[in-house]
């Protein structure tokens, strides 16, 4: 019987082309609809009058960087669980 559960090769496979399309998805989020709107704005005018909100947006955009490479990460450990002989070897 086909069994799927963490310790199967399928169950890496199917999590890496999640990460892998997931990641994809995001990065056009990013291009498409939050880069042309941060060009406009990191004009010489945002650093000249950097107040709360700006530091506000600022943050925001620092955290919205760590999420790819959370996906990134997400998809290394998967790609590393399908390829090994042993599944449990990339864990120890």
């Amino acid at each position: 019987m086909f069994k799927y559960d963490k310790d199967t090769k399928p169950y890496y496979i199917k999590n890496f082309i999640f990460y892998i399309f997931t990641f994809v998805v995001v990065a056009a989020i990013y291009y498409f609809a939050f880069l042309p709107p941060l060009l406009d704005a990191t004009s010489g005018e945002f650093f000249s009058e950097f107040g709360l909100r700006q530091f506000v947006g600022s943050l925001f955009f620092l955290i919205l960087i760590l999420i790819p490479f959370g996906l990134i990460y997400g998809a290394f450990y998967h790609f590393k669980g399908f390829t090994s002989k042993d599944v449990r070897a990339h864990q120890k």
